[in-house]
């Protein structure tokens, strides 16, 4: 029995461990991302138009997440299918002409853009990977 614990022990945290250590570049940009988290969480949550308040970000690897709610529905009033096109031609469709992201460009963030209702329920998720926009 105490062999099978030890396998059983073995199993779940030998993943981890083998993913766990970070490239220089790597560390680099979790440092950048993580500036970049502490900027936005200062200034949140912020209303950015009438129907949108940018609540927090967060950071893991080379993605960057941004929670959002819209202050004016609840997620069940919202249908997330037609939603889900209106913020990627809104937000996702400005990113690769945005200058002050060129470098998200260059190391490959992935911009994450989480969306909840006023009753805090997931209504959506759109992101880009900023490796695939022209250089």
């Amino acid at each position: 029995m105490k062999l099978v614990r030890y396998i059983m022990s073995a199993c779940i945290c030998l993943p981890f461990v083998a993913q766990a250590a970070q490239t220089e570049a790597e560390r680099s940009l979790s440092i950048e991302l993580t500036k970049a988290v502490i900027e936005v969480n200062a200034s949140a949550p912020q209303l950015l138009d009438e129907e949108t308040r940018l609540d927090s970000a967060a950071t893991f690897r080379n993605f960057i997440i941004y929670n959002n709610t819209m202050v004016n529905y609840a997620a069940e009033q919202l249908d997330a299918n037609a939603f889900a096109p209106l913020i990627e031609d809104a937000v996702i469709g400005p990113l690769c002409a945005n200058k002050a992201l060129a470098s998200f460009v260059d190391v490959g963030v992935v911009m994450v853009y989480r969306y909840h209702g006023k009753n805090g329920q997931f209504i959506t998720e759109v992101s880009k990977d900023m490796a695939t926009c022209e250089k």
